[in-house]
């Protein structure tokens, strides 16, 4: 589902590129620290969740974010992701921006979540982590994670 999106902002742009009289555009991808998540505090099995997450977008040249959304063993690590524009006329303007995105909680054991916040001296990521347990309150069978996701 993330290349999907992925795709998606690569086909905006282009779309937008091939549109503009100015043909010179160059543009790199680049990870936006996740500043606060909005998680529920427990998933009910089978259900739909919108989970939030809030970001600053550095100047006007950041287009497109998007989340980046990957599985790494049991845990999820999410992150922001932004098309920038390379120009030399981006307007500074530090704002803070929200995106959403949902989980279907399809497994039995808790949800791992990390957030990338950045990384620190030594390159290493720093993740803000939650942990949401699931309750199975209609006692469905729980597809675990094998079953249910498959591996990109």
């Amino acid at each position: 589902m993330a290349l999907r999106k992925i795709f998606f902002v690569i086909f905006a742009v282009v779309l937008l590129v091939s549109c503009s009289d100015d043909d010179n555009y160059e543009y790199h991808y680049e990870l936006l620290p996740v500043e606060e998540a909005m998680v529920p505090e427990v998933f009910e099995f089978g259900q739909i969740y919108n989970l939030s997450v809030k970001y600053i977008a550095p100047d006007d040249c950041y287009i497109n974010s998007d989340i980046l959304y990957e599985y790494d063993e049991n845990a999820r690590n999410v992150a922001v992701i932004s098309l920038v524009i390379e120009s030399n006329d981006c307007e500074t303007i530090d704002l803070e921006q929200e995106l959403t995105f949902q989980v279907h909680a399809l497994q039995a054991s808790p949800y791992m979540f990390r957030f990338w916040q950045g990384d620190d001296d030594n390159g290493e990521p720093i993740y803000l982590t939650v942990e949401v347990p699931v309750i199975n309150i209609s006692n469905q069978k729980a597809n675990e994670f094998e079953a249910t996701h498959t591996k990109m």
